[in-house]
């Protein structure tokens, strides 16, 4: 595995292993959104991704971390 993929890895898995609770709040949800859109952006600017769509995703994220925040005021 290259070291480009295995870091993808590690982070996905610590991304995927930091996930919420239900209890968890809206801050704390919007912080996970912010990671997620960021490892999204790293997956976009990589070799071998559907960059246009990727991208989308990872703006979605940012969307939901911003109505997370919304709520939170």
């Amino acid at each position: 595995m290259s070291d480009r993929l295995s870091s993808f890895a590690a982070d996905l898995s610590a991304l995927l292993a930091s996930l919420p609770s239900r209890s968890a709040t809206p801050a704390e949800r919007a912080d996970w959104f912010d990671r997620k859109a960021d490892l999204l952006k790293q997956v976009a600017d990589g070799p071998g991704s559907d960059r246009a769509e990727v991208l989308e995703l990872a703006r979605l994220a940012r969307v939901q971390a911003d109505e997370l925040r919304r709520e939170v005021r």
